[in-house]
């Protein structure tokens, strides 16, 4: 007899990957993605300027095709910030661009395999993942390295897989973090177990400085979002400018098609470019050179289409564009304003009586670390968007990082005392304004006792007119017609 199970059977499944395995795969898999999205477009244009698969044994071809793998892999290593040094020429030096446009792709492919690696991990044993990840990047980042070496160019292996290195963890830790929501946790400490066994001064203090550092982060991130529609804007003033160059070049369709992958990438550099000019401190093209809001000197600009939107000069206005880091720090006085942390005024009006002065003092502290915490966060990607060609004055374009990075400190820190000023002593007067609710109720209250009134004078007049009818109603009884 047949039997009637007609269940249908379990596939096979197979057995967990260990956590370092599992790393491992992640970090191939975004090699490989990083190394296709390069060789592709490379060998492409290879091809479209010339490089065909006929002959394939001729010396003009095999050279061709070691060149165009030496590009590759010159571009792969530029991508993940590694530097490369030119030689065999006159004033040569170090070419240092790190497109952070095109960085971005490795950085978000390694965000995204942390948030994966956190998921399935325990805390005790993540990393495994992350030193296996971390650990394909520089391995990959020292195989590719021998294969930029040209006549021209000399790629370090021991810097290539520095940066590497650098990028992956970077990317990989972000991800963990941003999955775990905590940085303890990705460890396997309880922070908050640990922090209630604390006093409550350590308490406070330690919310104190967190509070600080967020509002740092509210605060470059609004320095970078204005910088951002600065560049916009000047872009859209000068776009015919761009335009003309660009048809100037007669670059084909090859080589606008390469302008414009050029300009993508470099269009977060431009970002931070815009942010040092805002703060002040300008930006150079060529050695000797600086584009600032109080002063211009350009000398030879290079051909690329994008530079044409540089101002030429410094208009009398362009002092106003210091107005976007000193609003970046006003955001950050407010939110710190709303978060409500700021017990460095409790320290103060403590030990000072005169209000005013206590909270000047305690003001001022949170703005100088609140600046100090943007100007801290905004430093490396200042020094990232300085670019160096490494021939001749060429070596100086971008902005000089420190020099920045600590005029923008100095106005999100004045920014930042402003918008909690302003925004206390709007609050303050809030609270000391009468609620407008209140005198509408009185007339309410007043109606509610006329009303009263007239209840009780109703009845009044109804008791008086039933005890008038009482007499009328005793001469009419039967009774009294007896009697």
């Amino acid at each position: 007899m047949a039997s009637d199970d007609t269940s249908a059977p379990r596939g096979l499944r197979l057995p967990t990957p260990p956590l370092w395995l599992f790393g491992l795969l992640e970090g191939i898999a975004a090699v490989l993605v990083t190394a296709l999205l390069i060789a592709v477009p490379v060998f492409g244009l290879a091809v479209a300027q010339g490089f065909t698969l006929e002959g394939l044994g001729s010396a003009n071809l095999d050279m061709d095709a070691s060149a165009t793998t030496a590009l590759a892999a010159q571009v792969w290593l530029v991508v993940h910030a590694a530097p490369l040094e030119l030689v065999d020429a006159p004033e040569a030096g170090f070419f240092h661009l790190v497109p952070l446009g095109l960085t971005l792709i490795p950085f978000l492919l390694s965000v995204r395999a942390g948030r994966r690696l956190a998921q399935g991990a325990y805390p005790d044993q993540l990393w495994q993942g992350l030193v296996g990840y971390i650990l394909i990047f520089g391995v990959a980042a020292g195989l590719i390295a021998p294969y930029a070496q040209t006549p021209l160019v000399s790629a370090s292996v021991l810097w290539a897989v520095v940066a590497a290195v650098l990028v992956s963890a970077v990317g990989i830790l972000g991800g963990c973090y941003a999955e775990a929501r905590s940085a303890t946790r990705m460890i396997g400490v309880d922070l908050e177990a640990k922090i209630e066994e604390l006093s409550q001064r350590l308490k406070w203090a330690g919310a104190y400085v967190w509070a600080v550092l967020k509002g740092g982060a509210v605060a470059a991130t609004a320095a970078v979002g204005l910088a951002a529609l600065l560049t916009a804007g000047q872009l859209a003033v000068h776009w015919m400018d761009i335009a003309n160059t660009h048809q100037q070049l007669d670059t084909g369709w090859g080589g606008t098609l390469g302008l414009t992958l050029l300009h993508l990438a470099l269009l977060p550099n431009l970002v931070l470019w815009a942010l040092a000019y805002s703060t002040g401190a300008g930006f150079a093209v060529g050695t000797g050179t600086v584009v600032s809001p109080f002063a211009v000197e350009l000398g030879p600009v290079p051909a690329v289409p994008v530079l044409s939107a540089l101002p030429q000069t410094a208009y009398e206005y362009s002092f106003a564009v210091l107005a976007l880091p000193v609003a970046a720090g006003f955001l950050a006085g407010w939110w710190q304003m709303r978060e409500g942390e700021n017990h460095v005024d409790d320290w103060f009006a403590l030990r000072v009586p005169w209000r005013p002065a206590s909270l000047t003092l305690s003001t001022l502290t949170l703005g100088v670390l609140t600046g100090a915490v943007a100007a801290v966060l905004l430093v490396l990607p200042l020094w990232l968007s300085h670019i160096s060609l490494g021939l001749g004055r060429m070596t100086d374009l971008g902005p000089h990082a420190l020099y920045a990075a600590g005029l923008l400190g100095a106005w999100v820190a004045l920014g930042t005392v402003l918008g909690y000023l302003i925004t206390t002593g709007v609050k303050t007067l809030v609270r000391a304004k009468p609620s407008p609710a209140a005198p509408a109720a009185r007339p309410a209250r007043r109606r509610r006792h006329r009303a009263g009134e007239e209840a009780s004078s109703e009845e009044t007049s109804d008791e008086e007119d039933q005890a008038q009818s009482e007499p009328e109603r005793k001469d009419s009884s039967p009774s009294s017609y007896s009697r």
